[in-house]
C-alpha cells in the first residue's frame, strides 16, 4: 500500500510540476539580419519582461499556446503568434524587426500583428505553422489553409489547384528559405502547380508569406502569387521527436543540435501515405499512395554567418480500386484516369554572410521532376489499345545571389540569378482535339539557360508616415530570338504606403511581371523540331492594386483592396483554339502541344478581409472576393476564363477551451466556375470515343455554361494531453462535412454497355467512320466527405 501511495504521489508531482518548456527568440534587423538587443513579453500575462542581446531566453513556461511581443529600441514592435510550448522542449524562433525612422520617445509605436514590407505594403498575408495546423479543412496542408484568405479560388475539394485573383495555377511560385521549389504537391500537374496533397512538412515551417500581388523584385517568373516558406530553427537543448499516426499518413520527425557546441542543427522528416486505405474505405475509385522526406541542416558561425543545406523529395504511385461501387461517375473516372507514377526532389544550399552594411545571401540548388502516365482504352493492356505512354523529365540547376545594404536613409537590395535547365520527353500519344485526332511521337532533349538581375530601393519619409519603394528587374533566356533580349522583359514596379494614423493606412502598388512559358510548351516537338520555338514569348502581366488597411485593438485587422491585371502574350492552343489560361485544374499535363503567343486577358476585382489573430482564446477570418477573369478566344474576344468565380466567401473561426481543447470550423462558398459543354454527337463516334475515352468538349462554345454553386463546411477538433516529458494530441478534421453537390454541372457521360462490358454501337452496319456508340448520361455524385483523424506524439 505504501509503495502504491508513493507511486501515485510521484506521478501526480510529475504531472503538476514538470509540464513546462522554454523558448529562445533570436531577434535581428529584418533588412541587415544583424542581431539586436531586444525585450520580449508574453501577451495576456502580467509577467516580467525578458531581455537579451540578439537572443532572448524564456525558461519554465507552462505548456500551452502563447503570443509574444518583441521590441527593440528604434524598431517597430512585432509579435510571435500562436506559439505552442511543449513540455521538456526548448524551442527556437527567429524574428526580424523593421527599423523605424521616427525614434522620438513621446511617440507611441503600435505593435505589428500583421506583416507588411516596403515593397509589398498590401496583397501580403502571413500565416504561421500553428494557424495552418488548426485551420479547419486544411488537414495540416498550407495550400488548403490559404483558402481562408481573399482572392484565392479552388477547383475540387481534394485538390490544391489554387487560382489567385483569376490567374491559373501555373502562375504561382514557391520558395523555401530562399531556394525555389517548383514541385510542392504530390501528383502535381506538369505545367501547372496543383495536386491532391502538399509535400511540405508544416511542422518545420515557422510561417509563410503569401503574396497575391506587389511582388518583390528579387523573385522572377511570378504572375499571380508567391509563397515564401520560412523554416523554423531546430531546438537547441537536445534531439526532439514527433510522430503522427493519422488515418491519411504516418510521419516521423526529429530536430535538434547535431554538435556539442550546438552550432550545427537539423530538421528531419519522413512520411508514408495511408490515403489508399482511406479512399478504399470510403469507396473512391482511385487509390493514391506516396512517400516524402524533408531535411534541413544548418551551421551558425560566431560571426553571425549561417550555412544551411535543405532538401525535399517525393515518390507517388497510383492504382484503381476494383472494389469501388460501379456508379456511372466511378466507372467514368476509372476509364479516364491514367496510371501515373511520379517522383521529384529539390536539394540546395545557402550561405548568409553578415557584412558591415547589410548582408549577402548565396543559394545553389537543383530540382528534378520525373513524370509518367500510361493509359489503355478501357484499361485493357494490349498494344492496339494504347492511348498514351508519357515519359518526361525536367531538371534545373539554379544559382542566386542577393545583397541587402543601406545608403544614408535608403534601403537597397540587388542581385542576380541564373538557371540551367534540361527538358526530356520521349512519349507517344493519341489524342482528340477540336477538329481532328492526333498521333504525337515526342522526342525532345534540350537545354535552356535563363538569367535575370534586379535592384530595389525603399525609403521612409515624414516621420514614417510615407513609405516608398521602387524596383526593377530584367530576365532573358536563350530559348529563341523572342526571349533572349532582357530589355524586352524590363520589369519596373512601384509601391506607396501612407499612414493617416498608426492604425489606418492607404496602400498602392503597380508593376509589370514576366514569366517564361512552361517546359512542356517550350519542349514540344514534331519530327524532331521544337514546334513552338519561333512563336512563344515571355508572358506579360501588368498589375494595378490599391487599398486601405486598418489595424485595430486586440489583433484585429480590416483590409479592402481592389486589383486589375492585364495579360499579354499568353500561350494559345492552335489545336483547340483556346488560351492555356483556361487549363491546369486537373490531373495530367499542360502545354505539350503546338502553341503561339496570341493570347491576352484581364482580371479585376475587390477583396475584403477581417482577421483576428488568437487573443483571449479566439481567432477568426472573414474574407469576400468579387472578381472577373476573362481571356481571349480564337476571334480575339474576351470571354470568362475557367477561373471566373464571381463571388468567393470564406468564414473561418476557432476557439481554445479549458483542458486543452481547440475547436474550429470553416465555411466556404464559391459561385460556379465557367464550363465548356460537351459535343455529345461528335463524342459518340466510335473513332473519337476509342481515342478520347471520354466525352470531348466543344471549344467553339468555350465557357458558355456555369458549374454549380460550390459550398462546403469543414470542422476540426483537437485535444491535448500534457505529460511530464511529452505531449499527446488527438485531432479530427472533417472536410466537406455534409457532402455538398459536385461543383460541376456537366453531365457524367459513358457508354451503354452489353453484358461483356463492351460499348453498344447503334449502327454497326454503317461505314467505320460513321459508326457511333449509344451514350449514357447522368449527374455527378455528390462530393464525398473526407474524415481525417489521428494522434500526434511529441517528445
Amino acid at each position: 500500500m505504501r509503495f502504491r501511495y508513493s507511486f501515485l504521489l510521484l506521478l501526480l508531482s510529475a504531472f503538476t510540476f514538470a509540464q513546462v518548456g522554454s523558448i529562445n527568440i533570436n531577434v535581428f534587423d529584418d533588412f541587415t539580419k544583424k542581431p539586436l538587443a531586444a525585450s520580449v513579453r508574453m501577451l495576456g500575462s502580467e509577467g516580467a519582461v525578458f531581455t537579451g542581446e540578439g537572443n532572448v531566453l524564456i525558461a519554465d513556461i507552462p505548456s500551452g499556446t502563447y503570443t509574444f511581443e518583441v521590441t527593440a529600441e528604434g524598431y517597430t514592435p512585432t509579435s510571435l503568434n500562436d506559439i505552442d510550448v511543449v513540455p521538456n522542449q526548448n524551442l527556437t524562433f527567429s524574428v526580424g524587426l523593421i527599423r523605424s525612422v521616427n525614434q522620438i520617445e513621446e511617440v507611441t509605436i503600435t505593435r505589428k500583428s500583421y506583416k507588411t514590407t516596403a515593397e509589398s505594403p498590401l496583397s501580403l498575408r502571413n500565416i504561421t505553422s500553428e494557424e495552418v495546423q488548426k485551420n479547419a479543412g486544411s488537414n495540416r496542408d498550407v495550400s488548403k489553409a490559404i483558402l481562408s484568405f481573399p482572392g484565392v479560388g479552388s477547383t475540387a475539394t481534394f485538390r490544391n489547384d489554387l487560382f489567385i485573383r483569376g490567374g491559373s495555377s501555373a502562375e504561382n511560385k514557391f520558395y523555401i528559405d530562399g531556394i525555389e521549389v517548383p514541385v510542392i504537391n504530390h501528383f502535381q500537374t506538369q505545367g501547372a502547380s496543383g495536386g491532391p496533397r502538399g509535400i511540405i512538412t508544416v511542422d518545420f515551417i515557422k510561417d509563410v508569406d503569401f503574396y497575391s500581388g506587389a511582388f518583390p523584385a528579387r523573385r522572377n517568373g511570378v504572375l499571380s502569387s508567391l509563397f515564401e516558406f520560412n523554416l523554423k530553427s531546430a531546438r537547441k537543448d537536445k534531439l526532439g521527436y514527433k510522430v503522427i499516426l493519422g488515418l491519411d499518413d504516418l510521419q516521423l520527425m526529429a530536430d535538434g543540435p547535431l554538435s556539442r557546441d550546438q552550432t550545427w542543427s537539423g530538421l528531419f522528416s519522413v512520411r508514408k501515405s495511408n490515403l489508399q486505405l482511406l479512399f478504399k474505405a470510403i469507396g473512391l475509385p482511385f487509390l493514391p499512395s506516396y512517400y516524402d522526406a524533408t531535411f534541413k541542416v544548418s551551421k551558425k558561425f560566431e560571426s553571425g554567418d549561417e550555412l544551411y543545406f535543405l532538401g525535399m523529395g517525393a515518390k507517388d504511385s497510383f492504382k484503381f480500386n476494383e472494389d469501388a461501387e460501379p456508379t456511372l461517375a466511378n466507372l467514368t473516372l476509372i476509364d479516364r484516369l491514367p496510371v501515373s507514377p511520379q517522383w521529384n526532389y529539390t536539394v540546395g544550399a545557402g550561405y548568409r554572410h553578415l557584412a558591415e552594411n547589410g548582408n549577402w545571401l548565396f543559394t545553389l540548388s537543383r530540382n528534378m521532376l520525373d513524370n509518367q502516365a500510361l493509359k489503355y482504352y478501357r484499361n485493357i493492356e494490349v498494344p492496339q489499345n494504347l492511348l498514351y505512354d508519357y515519359n518526361s523529365q525536367e531538371s534545373e540547376n539554379k544559382f542566386r545571389v542577393d545583397r541587402n545594404f543601406n545608403i544614408a536613409d535608403y534601403q537597397l537590395s540587388s542581385g542576380a540569378n541564373i538557371n540551367y535547365a534540361r527538358y526530356y520527353n520521349a512519349s507517344v500519344s493519341r489524342n482528340v482535339t477540336q477538329s481532328t485526332v492526333n498521333f504525337d511521337q515526342l522526342s525532345s532533349d534540350f537545354n535552356l539557360l535563363q538569367y535575370g538581375l534586379y535592384l530595389q530601393s525603399a525609403r521612409k519619409l515624414f516621420d514614417d508616415r510615407l513609405q516608398i519603394s521602387g524596383g526593377l528587374r530584367m530576365d532573358a533566356s536563350n530559348y529563341s530570338d523572342n526571349t533572349n533580349n532582357p530589355l524586352e522583359q524590363f520589369s519596373p514596379r512601384l509601391s506607396l504606403s501612407y499612414k493617416f494614423t498608426d492604425k489606418l493606412a492607404l496602400n498602392f502598388n503597380t508593376g509589370i511581371y514576366y514569366q517564361l512559358p512552361v517546359y512542356t510548351a517550350l519542349g514540344f516537338t514534331q519530327n524532331g523540331v521544337l514546334t513552338n520555338k519561333n512563336t512563344l514569348k515571355y508572358i506579360q502581366n501588368t498589375h494595378l492594386v490599391g487599398g486601405m488597411e486598418y489595424n485595430g485593438p486586440n489583433s484585429l485587422r480590416f483590409t479592402v483592396e481592389g486589383y486589375y491585371k492585364k495579360y499579354k502574350n499568353y500561350p494559345f492552343s492552335l489545336r483547340n483554339q483556346i488560351s492555356l489560361a483556361n487549363v491546369g485544374g486537373d490531373f495530367g499535363v499542360v502545354g505539350s502541344e503546338p502553341l503561339d503567343s496570341r493570347g491576352f486577358g484581364e482580371t479585376y476585382g475587390l477583396e475584403v478581409l477581417a482577421q483576428k489573430r488568437t487573443l483571449n482564446n479566439f481567432y477568426g477570418i472573414a474574407a469576400y472576393t468579387f472578381g472577373y477573369s476573362r481571356f481571349s478566344n480564337a476571334s480575339g474576344i474576351l470571354l470568362p476564363s475557367s477561373w471566373d468565380s464571381r463571388h468567393i466567401l470564406t468564414m473561418t473561426a476557432g476557439k481554445y477551451f479549458s483542458r486543452n481543447w481547440n475547436v474550429g470550423a470553416r465555411f466556404r462558398m464559391q459561385s460556379g466556375l465557367p464550363e465548356t459543354p460537351y459535343d455529345l454527337q461528335r463524342s459518340a463516334l466510335v473513332n473519337i470515343w476509342n481515342v478520347a475515352n471520354s466525352p470531348v468538349q466543344n471549344f467553339s462554345l468555350l465557357n458558355t455554361s456555369r458549374g454549380n454553386l460550390s459550398h462546403q463546411l469543414d470542422i476540426r477538433g483537437e485535444k491535448k494531453w500534457i505529460f511530464n516529458k511529452w505531449q499527446l494530441t488527438a485531432y479530427v478534421d472533417l472536410v466537406n462535412a455534409y457532402g455538398s453537390a459536385s461543383p460541376s454541372a456537366l453531365p457524367v457521360v459513358n457508354l451503354q454497355r452489353d453484358a461483356q462490358g463492351n460499348g453498344i454501337i447503334a449502327n454497326p452496319t454503317a461505314p467505320q467512320d460513321q459508326q457511333y456508340y449509344e451514350l449514357q448520361t447522368g449527374e455527378n455524385d455528390r462530393s464525398t466527405p473526407l474524415p481525417y483523424f489521428g494522434f500526434i506524439f511529441e517528445f
